[in-house]
């Protein structure tokens, strides 16, 4: 034992090592971290440009994220330049600190006071140590004011409360600490407040008096008035007033309210918006917002709602099926449901839309089992998922400029659509083309996000349903921000074919004619997944001309031509002979780059000419003539060999990797459950995977 402990102290010691010196690794140089742009000229700016016509204004607007790292760097390198260029005369004024602890930040930079009464008096925000206490640091050193600018929330909350009759209320002292006049807002201000706080706190203030007291103009007027007494005070100096994005976009807000108080003065906004990558920069789209535009590279998040996060590389996957000729073809990339595998709607869009269309199908960030233990997942999870959402986002705009860039793909041409869950990635994500959600799910966390000021470049969306009523608030919103908007109702059966539709495919599911009537395919349960794989059949019968109709085995019309049924079913009378597995085709592989063995569990009620034909085909070791990776094993669910016998005697011949899957079209979520409660501890340390059942695999083979 312990030699064993030994190697895991030196591998430890090594790691903690390298740890050690990545921590001490220098950050990108900010020129290769940040984008900077003029807007007026629609052009990039070196740093150095930028700097040297900042320090020629009287005042500078920086709008932040507050707990992006780039962001904060931007802001000391700011600072730290303005004071090379100007010594000793530059003002720092800053949202972080309200007007009541002025004393206490002057007490501090004049050394009256160390640090730890400094932070015990000032309320500083709970990242102050790494975003801005850099700042007032830096200020400290050069010797140069900091003013605290924001409004104190003890009166914002009694102005709120009582309005004018507040303010003829207040002590002597209380109102020194509040500019000499409140004015109002802009109303296209209060419109862009109206979509921030869009699903929060009542929809925010309305009437003129509400608004005029609102915490969010009380804000814009303590700041505004705060960098024009600086500037009236230090009459040589510039004033750089550091405050969260919105107070700044559009010279709005707090700079509206500086411009009212010092008319004369020269100013600039410059808006420092974080990114995943800068390739995703759109001065095009953000140019009304500022003077200038520095688009910060995003490494790390600071101290928010409890959290840290650092960014990391992620992969965002997806399948991708373009026609081998031709030019100009749309692209479909569709996000498919939380239940979905990615697999099977690829084989859906390649059998009803393949061949005239690009399809990128998406795979789900988080993988998770569902209740039938196949594999489907979700785009956002939990508290993060907002984040999530972004993420996906930021990928779909990447696989349309890779496809797009990289095959014979017309851009102009891109349709985005998503069912269920897959459906509310699409309404958060907006980018491209034509949009469609398929009964979108996640309705209330995307209600209560804030709209974008700029619009979207997204040319429509379509928001489809079974029942429209819940979604016509999130049109509405959607139509505020200048995307056509319509919702549709259509049943779920025929809601792909809009999607068709959109794409000007020659072939739509549900509408191609056949025979004398259309093609009953008949399920034994009506499941989700079951439904979905039924779907496959019917798109390959419908490729070929011949409509369909899924039914329940239990609903089959009476005096209905047996030539027109299609028994879904594995076995027995069902489409699918035993025998006709003897090649190994319909029967899934297992996955891995060196294979592994399918284990088909024969469910209770399998016949003994069907259970001997199963166990013939394991003797043939049929799998084998598709891949010489490939093994096959036969389980019964009510029998021997069971399930674990059979694990663990492979288990025994040195076999690790295992795809279990019932011997029957599709098998249910108490089916699937069962099987795996009968599996208990056997599969413990091995790679298991799960399919339930052969549907899709039959599916990819008649095609």
């Amino acid at each position: 034992m312990a030699p064993m402990i030994r190697r895991l102290q030196v591998f430890s010691f090594a790691m903690l090592t390298s740890l050690a010196a990545a921590q001490a690794r220098p950050l990108p140089p900010l020129e290769d971290a940040t984008s900077v742009w003029d807007t007026a000229a629609g052009a990039p700016l070196v740093w150095t440009g930028l700097l040297d016509r900042l320090a020629k204004l009287d005042a500078v607007f920086l709008g932040e994220t507050h707990v992006d790292d780039t962001t904060h760097r931007v802001e000391l390198h700011v600072l730290q330049q303005l004071l090379a260029r100007r010594p000793g005369k530059v003002v720092l004024s800053m949202e972080m600190f309200e007007r009541d602890v002025q004393g206490a930040l002057d007490d501090y930079l004049q050394g009256r006071i160390d640090e730890a009464a400094f932070l015990g008096k000032a309320r500083p925000w709970s990242n102050y140590r790494t975003a801005y206490r850099p700042l007032v640091e830096a200020a400290k050193a050069a010797g140069i004011p900091v003013v605290a600018a924001n409004f104190p929330a003890g009166l914002r909350r009694k102005l709120a409360q009582g309005g004018k009759q507040a303010i003829d209320a207040l002590s002597e002292a209380e109102r020194a600490l509040m500019p000499a006049d409140i004015f109002p807002a802009s109303d296209a201000y209060w419109e862009r407040v109206e979509r921030a706080v869009r699903g929060h706190m009542g929809g925010g203030s309305n009437t003129p008096e509400e608004r005029l007291y609102d915490a969010q103009n009380l804000w814009d007027n303590a700041m505004g008035d705060a960098v024009a007494k600086a500037k009236a005070a230090h009459p040589d100096a510039v004033v750089l007033h550091v405050a969260g994005g919105f107070h700044v976009a559009y010279r709005d807000g707090t700079v509206a309210q500086f411009a009212r108080r010092s008319a004369k003065s020269t100013s600039a906004v410059v808006e420092i918006a974080p990114t995943s990558e800068l390739h995703f920069a759109r001065p095009d789209r953000d140019r009304d917002q500022a003077d200038f535009l520095v688009y910060a590279r995003t490494l790390s998040r600071e101290h928010d709602d409890g959290t840290w996060a650092v960014e990391v590389p992620a992969e965002l996957r997806y399948q991708l099926e373009v026609p081998k000729s031709g030019v100009d073809w749309p692209l479909l990339v569709w996000l498919p449901d939380r239940g979905s595998r990615p697999d099977d709607s690829l084989a859906y869009w390649r059998t009803t839309a393949g061949g005239e269309v690009a399809i990128a199908v998406v795979h789900q960030p988080f993988p998770e089992l569902q209740d039938d233990l196949a594999l489907g997942g979700r785009y956002a999870f939990g508290d993060g998922f907002r984040a999530d959402y972004t993420r996906v986002s930021h990928g779909i705009a990447r696989i349309v400029e890779y496809v797009t860039r990289k095959f014979a793909v017309d851009a102009k041409k891109v349709v985005v659509a998503g069912a269920g869950d897959g459906g509310a990635a699409v309404l958060w994500t907006s980018l491209y083309g034509e949009f469609f959600a398929l009964e979108p799910n996640d309705l209330a966390r995307l209600a209560m996000e804030a709209l974008p000021d700029q619009k979207p470049v997204a040319r429509s969306l379509t928001i489809v349903g079974s029942n429209t009523e819940r979604f016509e608030s999130i049109a509405a919103d959607y139509k505020k921000v200048g995307v056509p908007t319509r919702v549709l109702q259509s049943p779920s059966s025929q809601q792909r074919s809009l999607v068709h539709l959109a794409l000007a495919t020659s072939r739509s599911p549900q509408t191609a004619p056949g025979g004398t009537g259309p093609v009953l395919l008949l399920l034994d349960s009506d499941t989700p997944r079951a439904r979905e794989w039924a779907e496959l059949h019917a798109s390959a019968f419908e490729a070929k001309g011949s409509a369909t109709r899924i039914e329940i085995t239990a609903k089959v019309p009476s005096g209905t031509a047996a030539d027109r049924v299609v028994h879904l079913a594995v076995g027995g009378e069902g489409k699918w002979a035993v025998a006709s597995f003897g090649k190994g085709d319909g029967i899934p592989l297992a996955g891995g780059p060196f294979g592994g063995t399918t284990i088909v569990v024969l469910p209770k009620g399998t016949s003994d000419a069907d259970r001997a034909a199963w166990l013939e085909h394991e003797k043939n070791k049929v799998l084998k003539r598709r891949s010489m990776f490939a093994n096959i094993a036969v389980a019964s669910a009510d029998g021997e060999p069971s399930l674990a016998s059979v694990i663990t005697t492979l288990r025994q011949k040195g076999r690790s990797r295992f795809l279990i899957v019932p011997a029957m079209f599709c098998a249910d979520a108490a089916a699937m459950q069962a099987l795996k409660q009968q599996l208990g501890t056997a599969a413990d340390g091995l790679d298991v995977a799960w399919l339930p059942g052969l549907g899709a695999a039959l599916a990819s083979d008649e095609r």
